[in-house]
């Protein structure tokens, strides 16, 4: 069991008497092939499957792209909330490995060989497919805007001894879950926004060496294991009805 971003369908448990910060229901994921994408929104990140993907939250601002467009090899996105508003709590760690540009007037050319079925109709058809006139702050809106498409490094091939991962632990009956771990990095994470982040921008994208980011990635995984939680690397494919 995880906690994780899935916004297609899925069955939902019941959880009596959750725990502190735990959650109220477990879900099993699965989706439908809608007949329209407009209105529905994209799963970002994407930890199922092969690979993780992450390609469209907080790349762009009304202010233009954001260093999370221009993020280089080792570099890591911890993506989680905001918990009692002084509190980030982890979702799921990123490491990036290599990526694709992409933007309206191509993404189904440079993408097609490189992604699963999947993953194109539960993020990439939802995010391209959104009516122009509802702009989000996850959802691309203008033609020539480029996304960049990243993939995750992965335990079969970790990068000084990184690799991307979510807290988990194996599910049993009648389990209530567990509360995310709250991690503190002071000076990378602003702990009061609702979603944690820390970058600058495009004009100012200076970016931590590789060793420093092991350093906090081993800190990161640390407190996840601490905590009693597994980390887990390979969720299965929600099946496609």
């Amino acid at each position: 069991m995880f906690w994780g971003e899935w916004e297609p369908e899925s069955t939902a448990d019941k959880i009596d008497n959750p725990i502190d910060h735990g959650p109220g229901f477990i879900y099993k994921p699965y989706y439908v092939v809608p007949k329209s994408y407009d209105g529905l929104q994209n799963t970002d990140p994407f930890v199922f499957g092969k690979h993780f993907h992450y390609t469209w939250c907080q790349q762009r601002t009304k202010k233009g792209a954001t260093q999370l467009r221009y993020l280089k090899e080792g570099s890591v996105i911890l993506f989680g909330s905001c918990e009692d508003k002084n509190a980030f709590v982890l979702d799921t760690v990123f490491v990036v490995d290599h990526w694709i540009d992409h933007r309206r007037t191509d993404y189904q050319a440079v993408l097609a060989e490189a992604i699963s079925q999947e993953y194109q109709e539960v993020t990439i058809f939802p995010g391209y497919q959104e009516p122009r006139t509802e702009r989000k702050s996850c959802v691309p809106a203008d033609l020539q805007e480029t996304w960049r498409l990243y993939f995750g490094v992965s335990h079969e091939k970790p990068l000084e001894g990184m690799y991307s991962f979510f807290p988990c632990q194996l599910y049993e009956a009648k389990s209530k879950g567990f509360a995310r771990p709250r991690i503190s990095l002071p000076g990378r994470i602003t702990d009061n926004l609702n979603e944690g982040r820390k970058y600058r921008d495009k004009n100012h994208p200076e970016q931590l060496n590789l060793g420093t980011m092991k350093l906090l990635w081993e800190k990161v995984a640390k407190e996840v294991k601490k905590r009693g939680l597994a980390l887990g690397v390979y969720a299965k494919m929600p099946a496609r009805t």
